[in-house]
């Protein structure tokens, strides 16, 4: 009897700064592979590489996003692509590591560019070259997996969505409000807040981030462990070689979070007017916390620290670097903590910028 087996799989991943995502609590990395979607598990003792490629897709992968249904726990695998559609797996109920696909999402009329998500709720976002926001709702039961389109939110004035965070917003109100940063082909950050979850799901612009001097690439939110419950820290990522941080706070007035006065005086100098909105029956304000310096070209990629008791940013940039930010446990300032490269061996190459290395 003759048996025959995947024994090794090579590939290289696309290069979208959104085709790729890890899951904590999995260990699973999943990255886009031209038209596959490549899982790998970079624990494995036997360092088996990429043992699974997902196909479906009809063009390249350029998103990659891990969701986790609020309703049955189950980890279900976004995937988006420039042929326009979203494609939702699930986990081989026998081999929870591989997937299987489950069900599609259409309606974009361009590439799909982001995909987020937030964590606890069953509300998810999508980004593409066509300008617009779609808001979906995910319904996971035991044998199907459903979406249905929620909205259509088109990017004013317009721009290509290229980077996108989802979160939910502490308040007493059951049908907890939520708010969308999204950024893209623009030197602001637009902040949309929806007053419930429910049925009648509907998000609203309510405030413009100025600041950075370049197009955003990348944003990712995180309850800050250091203030009050529920309070958010949005990074951003920019072309402009800066990460920009912003407090979410609830109340009117953010809590000023370092001990030093000359350095607290310092940051609200830099720091715009605070911006103001309403959900749910209360008032949240977002305002301007922490500019990080460092990197030397682009920033395509910040993510979070899963740890929420890490106050952690990880930056990816086109310097081949890749840097650690945290807090001053003193000062309360952003530093650089670690920062890993050169990760390219090639040298006299052509940055992002056009520079030479």
């Amino acid at each position: 009897m003759v048996i025959i087996a995947t024994d090794y799989i090579s590939v290289g991943g696309n290069r979208y700064p959104a085709a790729a995502d890890w899951d904590a609590q999995s260990g699973l990395l999943a990255f886009g592979a031209d038209n596959n979607v490549a899982l790998w598990e970079p624990t494995d003792r036997s360092q088996r590489g990429v043992y699974s490629l997902l196909v479906g897709h009809t063009d390249k992968v350029s998103a990659v996003r891990f969701f986790t249904c609020p309703s049955t726990g189950t980890q279900l695998l976004f995937t988006g692509s420039v042929d326009r559609i979203i494609h939702i797996w699930r986990p081989v109920q026998s081999s929870p590591k591989h997937f299987a696909f489950a069900c599609k999402l259409g309606h974009h009329e361009g590439a799909v560019n982001s995909i987020a998500v937030a964590p606890g709720s069953d509300i998810i976002a999508s980004g593409a070259a066509d300008g617009t926001v779609k808001i979906w709702r995910v319904e996971c039961q035991d044998v199907e997996v459903r979406g249905t389109l929620l909205n259509t939110i088109s990017m004013k004035p317009r721009y290509f969505p290229l980077a996108m965070a989802l979160r939910l917003l502490e308040t007493e109100n059951p049908a907890k409000p939520m708010i969308l940063a999204v950024a893209g082909t623009t030197n602001i950050v637009q902040i949309y807040a929806a007053k419930t979850t429910a049925s009648d799901l509907a998000f609203q612009l309510c405030a413009t981030l100025s600041g950075h001097e370049a197009w955003v690439r990348s944003l990712a939110f995180m309850e800050d462990s250091r203030g009050e419950p529920g309070e958010l820290l949005l990074a951003s990522a920019s072309q402009d070689k800066y990460i920009r941080l912003w407090r979410v706070h609830r109340g009117q007035t953010a809590p000023v979070m370092s001990d030093d006065e000359m350095i607290s005086s310092y940051e609200q100098t830099l720091s715009n007017k605070a911006h103001m909105f309403e959900a749910s029956g209360s008032k949240y304000s977002v305002t301007f916390e922490a500019l990080l310096l460092g990197h030397e070209d682009w920033i395509y990629t910040v993510a979070w620290n899963p740890n929420a008791g890490k106050m952690q940013l990880l930056s990816a940039s086109a310097d081949n670097s890749l840097a650690i930010w945290e807090p001053d446990p003193v000062s309360g300032v952003w530093l650089s903590a670690e920062r890993m490269g050169e990760v390219s061996t090639r040298k006299g190459s052509t940055s992002a910028t056009g520079s030479t290395g």
